[in-house]
């Protein structure tokens, strides 16, 4: 059985908020994600964070949100790839809710309403 291989092919940072030091940070990424040897892509949502961010709110939710000290694109490049060695699946969609436990996906919504 042939299972769909994603690939993480981009990583840009959309916004970005950084508090009064450099360890009080709040950034929304998209990770394009796609099948390995194509170029299609799919976007999902990541947001990075620091402990110190986090400690000024009274809730926040655990998907799609990476808590590092310092922010390292490169080390978070690394994580990303390492998570999706572990969502290999027989078809993109099957492959895609596997990304979707921690990020969220661009076409999450319209797969729940199909």
């Amino acid at each position: 059985m042939k299972l769909i291989v994603p690939e993480l092919k981009g990583l840009h940072i959309i916004s970005e908020d950084w508090g009064e030091s450099l360890d009080n940070f709040w950034i929304q990424l998209h990770a394009d994600i796609g099948t390995k040897g194509k170029e299609d892509v799919d976007i999902f949502v990541v947001y990075v964070v620091s402990p110190s961010r986090l400690q000024g709110c009274d809730i926040e939710v655990g998907r799609g949100l990476f808590i590092m000290s310092d922010f390292n694109i490169s080390l978070l490049e690394q994580k990303i790839k390492h998570l999706l060695e572990n969502c290999k699946r027989k078809t993109w969609e099957e492959t895609a809710l596997a990304i979707n436990r921690y990020a969220y996906w661009d076409y999450e919504n319209y797969q729940e309403n199909s």
